[in-house]
């Protein structure tokens, strides 16, 4: 869905440190499991980070294009319309790997997950359970994986996945589909609740020292 030029765009304008939702000093434990992803950088494009008129002109353009996508996905594969992604909650995820950087495998915990650009395809590793929605969905994004919301709300197994590493820097574009946080899910545990669960084990902080 995007190209080099548009990876360039926003890494420009969110890999900065008057941009809020570029937070280094942030590292993620993606699987919840204690192995943590040290080397990869990120920034989140979401509403809740536009703190300038300027950034939400600049942003919202690639914001409302992936979602689109996702909401189109939601309606064919007849996901209960409580849970389709919601714009405000949902996100874009700017990632950069330097080189020898990887990912540990690990499932993502949002509905599903799209792939809208990386430049090496072959570093991504995503293993495949069979799960029919999914197999769906990459009609319309062929690295999309499903993620552990997914699963809650019956969509089926979540994907394990993963990034090796490469001798050269990686680069790439995800967007989280995520539901509205106020939705009950079927265990009737609020979305909200459940995620705040979950980002607890996969979110750690360092402190720079100079």
């Amino acid at each position: 869905m995007f190209t080099e030029n548009d990876y360039k765009e926003l890494h420009g304008l969110v890999f900065r440190d008057d941009y809020s939702g570029y937070k280094p000093t942030v590292l993620e434990i993606p699987g919840g499991d204690g192995k943590v992803d040290a080397e990869k950088r990120y920034a989140h494009v979401a509403t809740k980070y536009f703190t300038t008129a300027q950034q939400r002109v600049d942003l919202m353009p690639f914001l409302l294009k992936a979602h689109g996508t996702a909401t189109e996905i939601a309606r064919a594969i007849h996901m209960p319309s409580e849970f389709y992604p919601q714009l405000e909650v949902s996100s874009l995820r700017v990632l950069e790997y330097p080189p020898g950087a990887i990912s540990n495998e690990h499932c993502d915990f949002d509905l599903f997950t799209l792939m809208l650009y990386r430049d090496q395809a072959d570093r991504f590793v995503s293993k495949d359970l069979g799960n029919q929605t999914l197999r769906y969905i990459r009609h319309y994004n062929l690295q999309a994986h499903m993620g552990e919301l997914g699963t809650e709300i019956g969509l089926g197994e979540a994907t394990p996945h993963s990034v090796l590493p490469s001798e050269t820097p990686q680069h790439s574009i995800v967007y989280f589909a995520i539901p509205a946080w106020g939705a009950r899910l079927p265990s009737g545990v609020l979305v909200k609740d459940w995620l705040n669960s979950r980002m607890q084990r996969s979110r750690t902080e360092f402190k720079k020292y100079e």
